[in-house]
């Protein structure tokens, strides 16, 4: 291997599916020919991983990314990065897109230059929201479009970059019901190992598919999908369960802050007058 007397040897390992298995640990123990379920961590792969021998796990991305920093080197690669970030990213775009599909953008790019990118809103319609990690991250509104797609921006905005799956979703969208669908997502992909994510994601869809039925607001459950999201998130083994409940808690926050400013419309500014 680049001359260094050295055989690289590669065995080729088919996932048998299913989402859970993108979780590293889940992935190993499928490897080992065990049921596809995350392990309790610690201790991580790179201590204790396949086979019980330390186990570095990397994206296809990574692997894609290697070639050409080991031809054109590091400082190039760290140059390629905008808005103070490093490097070049793959970002799918699906969703209220004119041209969907997978761009390879400077890391930094701005939601709405990469949204730009790939034709704007269909048909012209104004952005509702924005999902910028994948389903498990949480929406931005319209305020997201100036924020840098990196790791830290993306938390400071609310949300996460995650595998930079961006969803666009046009306005006119139930934005509720879209979230809603998310959890059932994760309701049906949850292994089942363990109980806050089994149950709590179960008992929150029925919660909602049933408020949703009845074209009500979610405002009377609102406490309780809370106390679901906050055990899941803080107790469940895995990355699903904990973050199955954020999508829909982040719609219901921004429900609730724009009803807020209704109101506060409504009532109009606060008059002081001299004594």
């Amino acid at each position: 291997m680049r001359g260094s007397g050295r055989r690289l040897e590669v065995d080729v390992f088919t996932s048998p599916g299913g989402y859970i298995l993108g979780e590293e640990s889940a992935l190993i123990e499928c490897m080992e020919g065990h049921r596809g379920e995350p392990r309790n961590k610690p201790p991580f792969p790179g201590i204790y991983g396949l086979w019980g021998q330390p186990t570095l796990m990397n994206s296809v991305e990574t692997f894609a990314d290697v070639p050409v920093i080991v031809e054109r080197g590091a400082e190039w690669w760290k140059s390629q990065g905008v808005n103070g970030a490093t490097g070049l990213k793959f970002f799918a775009v699906s969703g209220h897109v004119e041209r969907p599909g997978v761009y390879c953008l400077p890391m930094g790019t701005t939601l709405g230059e990469l949204v730009s990118d790939a034709g704007g809103v269909q048909g012209g319609a104004e952005l509702l929201a924005i999902q910028p990690g994948g389903a498990s991250s949480n929406f931005l509104g319209r305020e997201g479009l100036g924020v840098p797609l990196d790791f830290e921006p993306m938390t400071e905005a609310g949300s996460m970059l995650g595998a930079g799956a961006v969803v666009v979703l046009a306005e006119g969208t139930d934005l509720l019901a879209a979230a809603t669908n998310v959890l059932r997502f994760f309701r049906n992909e949850s292994c089942g190992k363990c109980v806050p994510c089994r149950v709590g994601s179960h008992k929150a869809l029925l919660l909602l598919d049933e408020v949703l039925s009845r074209g009500e607001g979610p405002e009377a459950i609102a406490s309780e999908l809370e106390r679901f999201e906050e055990t899941a998130r803080m107790t469940s083994i895995c990355g699903l369960g904990q973050v199955a409940l954020g999508p829909v808690m982040s719609v219901l926050r921004a429900r609730s802050e724009g009803q807020a400013g209704e109101q506060a419309a409504e009532v109009g500014p606060t008059r002081t007058h001299d004594a």
